[in-house]
């Protein structure tokens, strides 16, 4: 495919990679039930491919049901032990050109970057933001970025069916440097697959405040894939779900679109 048409099709799986990897979890068979930590480091390290690209629908749900629908092309790259994505909003036009791209760093927190065409340029999210919503999804800056693993401190509190699957509960409590937004998470992470499938946000009050749920799990080129995707704001009774429509790892994508400049290319 030609290197321009491969890069207008670019597609939003980077936003799901984005969230999964964020999440913490490691086999049954060599892992001490007390070993929050080692399961936090398996999840963090597992394999997404060496990039992705896809198209994603994001449908916004509000309590009286009524819905916003929207489509996300988005990649994903990794670079040696850190990764870099990039999001682009094709549809409706209301929001179609606003771009969004994400350095992952190893010694500091992720670098985030939004480009909204009406203002023409890219503007940096600073670390006072990171609780701010992602173009009114019910995704915080904080939720897209890459948790390391260090920045909480991990505990198993039990082993427990949830739906068709075998899970450590996984509970990860910011560390106080962590400058972080919630309280604690609670990760629900099958034993035979590194994908939390559940996930409850706490605040700092101990009071739950969102729920991720994956709907859907496949495995796609050998990789096991979020493919549908529900963050519940509880307070709201707000919902955002996420699912692709097509996938594609391990096809080189381009350096240059997780870059400012193509930031500010519309397509």
């Amino acid at each position: 495919m030609h290197k321009g048409k491969v890069i207008r099709c670019i597609a939003a799986y980077a936003m799901v990679v984005m969230l999964c990897m964020a999440w913490y979890g490691v086999p049954s068979r060599c892992l001490a039930a007390e070993d929050g930590r080692a399961l936090a480091q398996r999840v963090y390290a597992r394999d997404t491919g060496k990039d992705s690209y896809a198209k994603v629908e994001m449908v916004l749900i509000n309590k009286q049901g009524n819905e916003r629908t929207r489509t996300i092309l988005a990649a994903a790259k990794v670079y040696g032990k850190v990764s870099k994505h990039y999001i682009r909003f094709a549809e409706p036009a209301s929001i179609a050109g606003v771009g969004f791209i994400a350095w992952e760093n190893e010694d500091r927190a992720d670098d985030q970057f939004l480009y909204l065409p009406e203002l023409g340029r890219v503007r940096r999210i600073v670390s006072t933001q990171k609780d701010h919503s992602f173009v009114n999804s019910d995704f915080t800056y904080e939720d897209l970025e890459k948790r390391k693993v260090d920045k909480d401190t991990h505990s198993i509190i039990r082993s427990e069916r949830y739906e068709q699957y075998m899970c450590w509960v996984l509970e990860s409590i910011p560390k106080a440097d962590s400058d972080s937004q919630y309280g604690k998470l609670v990760s629900w992470i099958p034993k035979d697959i590194l994908i939390p499938v559940k996930v409850e946000y706490y605040d700092k009050q101990n009071r739950m405040v969102k729920r991720l749920m994956v709907r859907r799990l496949e495995q796609i080129d050998g990789i096991w894939t979020a493919l549908e995707i529900e963050m519940h704001d509880l307070s709201k009774d707000h919902r955002t779900c996420l699912k692709i429509l097509g996938i594609r790892y391990n096809r080189g994508v381009p350096n240059e679109i997780f870059t400012e400049a193509y930031l500010q290319k519309l397509p």
